[in-house]
């Protein structure tokens, strides 16, 4: 049911752009609009969009379904870890994309579409995750209903409004195309290939000279200063606490892992569901050839046959009608015997052909099965509990001038101390162990190098839910290193410039031999750089092999062109030896891909400009202390 509305609502045009819409909304209302004078006087109402009203309560569960899906974006286990300021801004456009849909929906009236009765029955009765033996079941439906946490009445409002929907903005973009002109400019530049004769002539190739005279390194001391500066260090005492930190110290208890099992028995009940191998090709007759192989051939060569027709294999374990992408993929594999192979199915995908492997009966999963999933979820919800409880105790500690060797244990705080510099290195040149994640770590050393010595230490909020305070114990001034301090990293920083200038020479000699003589690049009878060949790459299927700036340049170079180039560790100098530019002829199925998206692209452009006209000639009031108490509501 989920994948079904998935496809028919969300991965349609209209739900992938619908996001991106909420800033040109802004640009075409203007700030004064948006946050209008409010004039309606219901507290229970968030915005006005002409007669259409947008409720706190809508609002609400609108505003948690985005905070929730962006957590999980983000790898965090609950909406609560975000930052405040990232959740205000998650409910601001949840707010939007509720008007750009009651916008819609005003227009829709005004224009006299109306969805049936009958319409929209023939739509639930359709839904697979509904049906039983092929038929309606009204206690799937009531099931599924009470599983969303929604109602009856509130569901069919929104299956009636986004039918509504579909009908007034299809219409606008079903004539999208891009013509052949543009498709085949935009093909040929991004499929054509080219391939260069290239020497590598790596730096590790060559040795240092004999061993310099002091006054030669004196001498590229003096003209390297900059090079052998310390940088400022400073000696910090760190807390550092997260939800992460916080669970690390909590345990739950069989029992209670046992009473929490059972208090959510029934999502443990899995219905009969199927094993499938499936395969899926953008062509039909590519997967009718398929269908009729697969009746005697292995899984393994049709897996084989399916790679070369550029389609993918693969087996789904316990398949459902709640977990199929697509409706006709639900309803034909609830039909198919066990172990045949079904005819070509047209699918979001392109064409599929399966095969039902076994059938899963009904069945429990135990308590021993789930128990390590319960665990994890119990001290998580504790986590999250516990951990606003402990950044208050925090609060209070340091507020009390305790400092952080104050009573903070048993809090799940990670406490380090050491000495770093700005680049977050410590004094052997390694990283600090600061227990984040790079933006935050990053964070951390920026106010670490903004505070005083011996400043009174407070709890900071940093990104994805965490606290941490610290006090600078000492500061380290940045300074200039002495010759004979940094000698042996001059010794160092002057070979490595020898070898460069060696390998430098080598590289030039060939590129030279080549722009004199107007010819490709010749073997120098040096074993070790010799000519290799590279394979064709192109702008969209780069080379793994070459570096990026080479074939970046290759892209800009003629014909027998010859040209070099420096890599963090080589010289490479490379002739180009071959253009390709295809034609669609060369590979239709990427050519109509191209086309597909191309007049998508269309489509979104025509829709966006709709929305935009639209706002401009509609009334939009926000009661902004409604939004504000859910914004605050949901941050604290």
């Amino acid at each position: 049911m989920l994948s079904h509305l998935r496809h028919l609502l969300i991965d349609s045009w209209f739900g992938r752009i619908l996001v991106g819409l909420i800033f040109l909304v802004f640009i075409s209302w203007g700030a004064e609009t948006i946050i209008d004078t409010w004039s309606h006087q219901d507290n229970n109402v968030v915005a006005w969009v002409g007669s259409k009203r947008v409720t706190v309560q809508e609002l609400d569960s609108a505003a948690n379904m985005q905070l929730q899906q962006y957590a999980a974006k983000q790898g965090l286990s609950d909406k609560s870890q975000l930052p405040n300021g990232m959740k205000a801004s998650l409910i601001t456009q949840a707010l939007q994309q509720l008007i750009i849909e009651n916008n819609l929906l005003l227009t829709a009236d005004k224009s006299g579409l109306s969805v049936s009765d009958e319409a929209l029955r023939n739509l639930v009765f359709s839904f697979p995750a509904f049906q039983q033996d092929g038929k309606f079941n009204r206690e799937l439906f009531n099931l599924y209903i009470s599983q969303q946490n929604t109602t009856e009445t509130q569901f069919l409002k929104m299956l009636r409004n986004q039918l509504a929907l579909s009908g007034l903005t299809e219409p606008l973009v079903s004539g999208a195309s891009a013509s052949d002109i543009m498709a085949k400019n935009i093909f040929g530049f991004s499929n054509e290939t080219r391939q260069v004769s290239y020497i590598q002539v790596p730096f590790n190739s060559f040795k240092p000279s004999a061993s310099p005279s002091d006054a030669i390194l004196k001498r590229y001391y003096d003209n390297h200063l900059w090079d052998f500066t310390v940088p400022e260090f400073r000696k910090v005492k760190l807390i550092f606490i997260s939800p992460e930190t916080v669970a690390k110290g909590l345990e739950v208890s069989d029992q209670q892992l046992l009473q929490y099992y059972n208090s959510r028995k029934n999502d443990f009940q899995k219905p009969e569901s199927r094993n499938l191998e499936i395969v899926t090709v953008k062509d039909q007759k590519a997967a009718e050839d398929l269908a009729t192989s697969w009746k005697t051939a292995t899984w393994e060569s049709i897996q084989q046959q399916t790679q070369k027709d550029n389609g993918f294999a693969t087996t789904l374990a316990e398949f459902t009608a709640q977990s199929s992408p697509s409706a006709e993929l639900a309803d034909a594999v609830q039909k198919i015997a066990l172990n045949t192979v079904s005819a070509p199915i047209k699918t979001p995908m392109g064409w599929s052909v399966f095969k039902v492997t076994s059938v899963v009966p009904a069945h429990e999963i135990a308590f021993d099965t789930v128990k390590s999933q319960l665990k994890t979820e119990l001290v998580q919800a504790q986590a999250k509990q516990a951990f606003a409880n402990n950044i208050k105790t925090i609060q209070d500690v340091l507020a009390g001038g305790e400092g952080l060797d104050g009573k903070l244990g048993g809090l799940g705080v990670v406490a380090v101390e050491g000495t770093l510099n700005e680049q977050g290195l410590n004094l052997e040149g390694d990283p600090a162990p600061i227990p984040s994640d790079d933006k935050v770590k990053q964070a951390i050393i920026s106010d670490i190098f903004s505070k005083a010595k011996n400043a009174p230490p407070s709890l900071i909020q940093g990104d994805n839910n965490t606290y941490y305070a610290f006090v600078v114990e000492d500061i380290t001034p940045a300074h200039q290193e002495t010759f004979e301090q940094a000698k042996d990293r001059v010794l160092k920083a002057w070979q490595q410039q020898d070898i460069k200038k060696q390998a430098n020479v080598a590289v030039t000699a060939i590129f030279k031999q080549a722009q004199d003589s107007h010819k490709p690049i010749q073997n120098t009878g040096n074993q070790q750089f010799t000519i290799k060949e590279s394979d064709a790459f192109s702008r969209v299927n780069p080379s793994k092999t070459l570096p990026p700036e080479l074939q970046a340049q290759a892209f800009s170079m003629q014909m027998g062109q010859t040209t070099m180039f420096e890599s963090p560790d080589s010289f490479y100098v490379a002739t180009l030896n071959n253009i390709k530019t295809p034609t669609p002829k060369d590979n239709p199925t990427a050519y109509n891909d191209l086309k597909d998206n191309l007049a998508q692209a269309e489509a979104n452009d025509i829709y966006s400009s709709y929305i935009i006209f639209l706002n401009a000639h509609s009334k939009v009031d926000v009661n902004q202390q409604a939004v504000d108490a859910i914004i605050k509501q949901v941050s604290y």
